[in-house]
């Protein structure tokens, strides 16, 4: 019977004769095992022959399938064929045919005729086709279910490192490419979609109203702060004082589609720093993406921007800091400034560049405007007996007036045309724009919640600075001193040290390489006094011959870190204590500045470089900053929204003011109880991130689940890549595709 099944599409007279013939013939003999093989190799064409010119790529979920061969039924068991899941093959080796032994036999033409008229042979092509799809199916589904799962990010919680709903432009002034939320414009612009199909009159107006508001019509560069307009529909009165000509529409993007591993928390527990998926504890339906930063059994405390923990229960011991794995160090940091994104507007009308000279003698500075930037280069060249020369970083942020300015002496003829119009001399001019410009504190800025909708825009105008004492998180609140420096070295002669130095709270926290043998020294100095204090670290680095080098310094969680051309440096225990190694401990640790200009600056200059004895050039400076773990519990109230209570002469007030500074030293903390079977999770950006320092209160405004805890059992899995960021446009004469992939936004998830 099994061989009048493998033979299903032979004509009736030949299958009658080889039966026949093999109830004659013993079943061991030769001459029944090669008619028993011939009569195999002339049975009816599998489907894997007629699909395989035009093999199938069925997408399922976040799996595309591609179905390489299709099983074959004989004796009612799958025997043969094999599937594809992106590429990854799922073969059984022990059935799979080997292909290059293959070697169909050609079948008669009676045979083929007979085939293609036997009854019921349609029918079991299709079941057998049926039936194979169904089994690619389920074989998809599985892996979907178990294995791994995309997901779309629909809000900013996760910027920078991952992204929702957004806008991605490059500046029109200095051509920094940054992203800004666009989230109004999707879930919140969805709900009032829907209350707009039942309403009328009145309603129906207050409605379409507030879904106009919702439009982002412009985002502000993290470089050069320029308000950029995203939208040729402003207000009235926004797009006079933004004056543009020819604005370009900017598309909002979907968020990143991520894959999720679902699989290792089967095998493991998820780790601290890892960002995890996982249901909403206040609605099962809803996915959310955080940073998972506290683990079962710990009291986990928020205080200067920082993650603490201790055992839980315990509560003489001291909370401990959490220091980030370098890998998440590196993927957390944020671009503060750039050298190569110093806009020519700005500059050809007197605004200083950020990174400057101290003294006259020593660097180099060279700067020439371009059509969009600045190209800068600083270089030195100094003798044995010439003290250490420094370059250092002042924070200086233009505002919506000093842009317009800068644009108007660009349209009618420079400084010479203000200042005629002013009836001042060009110097008077000059003196008086010097005056307005001030260097501040480096906060938690951050771009992608710097935007302006068209609501905000109709009745304050062009500008996104907030109101005092109101501010959400859009201009930054908090004063960050975990700093970071990158620097492209053009080592000439390998003579005189380099130093890379970051300060926080008026400490000066300094890696000095030796130029001639690599080595590089650690120390920490007090700006206040100018002693070293008792500080102790070295490593050995490749920076000891002429070369092109780049360096990177980072001062991060107590620690300090510094990488060569990409390779982090060993540099024994460089970490700290502030209770023990600052005169006034962790609770002193607020930003200074001198009184007099002409001495340390502290905060105010909180990044340089120096050389001694060197002969070397600068072709590329860069500032970065750490994220800020705001210590709030109070969700929905602007006056919580910072570690400290908000003044009432405003931020930019307080950023650039050491008189201010004090209100530092009240900033918050906040502890949680994470017991066992909870975990703690919080979004990067803090300041827009609904995560569980908010689970406070059941009831509470916006659906808090009513703990500030994440049971265990809601993870669904750990964020493993972003496989499908946002596509460009789309593809000439193929407008049903997405577009062109983003090949250079995909990534791991770190």
């Amino acid at each position: 019977m099994s061989l009048l099944r493998s033979c299903g599409s032979l004509p009736r007279r030949r299958v009658r004769r080889l039966t026949t013939k093999a109830r004659r013939s013993p079943r061991n003999t030769k001459e029944y095992k090669e008619r028993r093989r011939a009569t195999d190799q002339e049975s009816k064409p599998t489907l894997r022959d007629i699909l395989s010119p035009f093999s199938s790529l069925v997408r399922l979920g976040v799996l595309r399938v591609l179905v390489v061969s299709l099983p074959r039924r004989s004796g009612g068991s799958l025997t043969r064929g094999y599937f594809v899941f992106d590429g990854i093959s799922m073969a059984n080796k022990k059935t799979a045919p080997d292909r290059r032994e293959a070697k169909p036999a050609e079948a008669s033409p009676a045979a083929a005729k007979a085939s293609e008229t036997k009854p019921g042979h349609d029918f079991v092509m299709f079941r057998e086709t049926l039936e194979s799809i169904v089994v690619a199916f389920v074989l998809a589904f599985l892996f979907r279910t178990f294995e791994a799962e995309a997901f779309v990010i629909p809000t900013g919680s996760m910027s920078p490192s991952l992204q929702g709903q957004h806008k991605d432009v490059h500046c029109l002034q200095c051509g920094h490419r940054f992203r800004t939320t666009a989230s109004s414009e999707g879930e919140n612009r969805d709900r009032l979609m829907a209350r707009l199909r039942g309403a009328q009159g009145q309603e129906a107006v207050r409605i379409k109203a507030a879904i106009e508001s919702l439009d982002v019509v412009g985002g502000m560069c993290p470089m050069c702060r320029y308000l950029m307009p995203m939208r040729p529909d402003l207000p009235r009165t926004a797009a006079v004082e933004a004056d543009v000509e020819d604005i370009e529409f900017q598309p909002s993007y979907p968020g990143d589609r991520i894959l999720v591993n679902k699989y290792g928390l089967d095998f493991s527990e998820p780790e601290r720093w890892d960002v995890v998926v996982f249901k909403f504890p206040g609605d099962g339906n809803m996915n959310y993406i955080k940073r998972l930063v506290g683990l079962p059994g710990e009291q986990l405390q928020l205080y200067q921007g920082d993650v603490f923990t201790r055992a839980l229960g315990d509560e003489d011991a001291e909370f401990l800091i959490e220091r980030k794995p370098v890998d998440k160090v590196e993927a957390m940091l944020e671009l503060v400034h750039d050298t190569d994104y110093e806009p020519s507007t700005l500059y050809n009308v007197g605004w200083p560049l950020r990174w400057a000279a101290t003294t006259p003698d020593g660097w180099k500075v060279d700067a020439k405007p371009g059509e969009q930037t600045v190209a800068q280069q600083f270089s030195i060249d100094t003798g044995k007996d010439a003290p250490m020369a420094w370059l250092r970083y002042r924070h200086q942020l233009p505002d919506e007036t000093h842009w317009q300015i800068a644009r108007r002496a660009a349209k009618e003829g420079g400084v010479e045309a203000l200042a005629k119009e002013a009836k001042q001399s060009v110097d008077e001019w000059n003196a008086e724009f010097q005056k307005s410009i001030h260097p501040q504190l480096i906060v938690d800025f951050n771009s992608y919640n710097a935007r302006l909708l068209r609501g905000f825009a109709q009745q304050h105008g062009w500008q996104i600075h907030p109101n005092s004492g109101q501010d959400s998180g859009s201009f930054g609140t908090e004063w960050v001193g975990d700093l970071a420096v990158d620097a492209t070295v053009e080592v000439a002669e390998a003579r005189g040290e380099l130093a890379l130095d970051l300060v926080e709270a008026g400490f000066h926290f300094r890696a000095t390489i030796n130029l001639a043998d690599g080595k590089v020294t650690l120390s920490v100095i007090d700006g206040r006094t100018g002693e070293p204090l008792d500080f102790k670290a070295s490593g050995q680095t490749s920076v000891k011959s002429p070369g092109t080098y780049e360096l990177r310094f980072a001062n991060v969680d107590d620690q300090l870190l510094l990488w060569v051309d990409g390779t982090l440096i060993d540099l024994g225990d460089a970490t700290y204590d502030p209770d023990k190694l600052l005169p006034r401990g962790r609770k002193g640790m607020i930003p200074w500045a001198s009184e007099n200009p002409n001495e340390d600056q502290g905060d105010l200059a909180p990044v340089g470089v120096g050389a001694q004895d060197a002969k070397l050039t600068i072709t590329r400076l860069a500032v970065l900053r750490d994220i800020y773990y705001i210590a709030t519990k109070y969700p929905d109230d602007p006056q919580y929204l910072a570690d400290y209570d908000p003044p009432a002469y405003g931020l930019e007030t307080l950023f650039s003011t050491p008189d201010y500074w004090n209100v530092f030293a009240g900033r918050r903390k906040h502890e949680f109880n994470v017991e066992e079977g909870q975990l703690f999770v919080m979004g990067d950006n803090s300041p827009e991130s609904k995560d569980a320092r908010l689970w406070m209160m059941p009831g509470f405004a916006g659906d808090h689940p009513g703990g500030p805890y994440l049971d265990r059992r809601l993870l669904i899995g750990k964020a493993v890549s972003v496989f499908w960021p946002h596509s460009w446009g789309s593809i000439p004469l193929l407008k049903m595709l997405p577009g062109f992939p983003n090949f250079g936004d995909m990534r791991i998830v770190r």
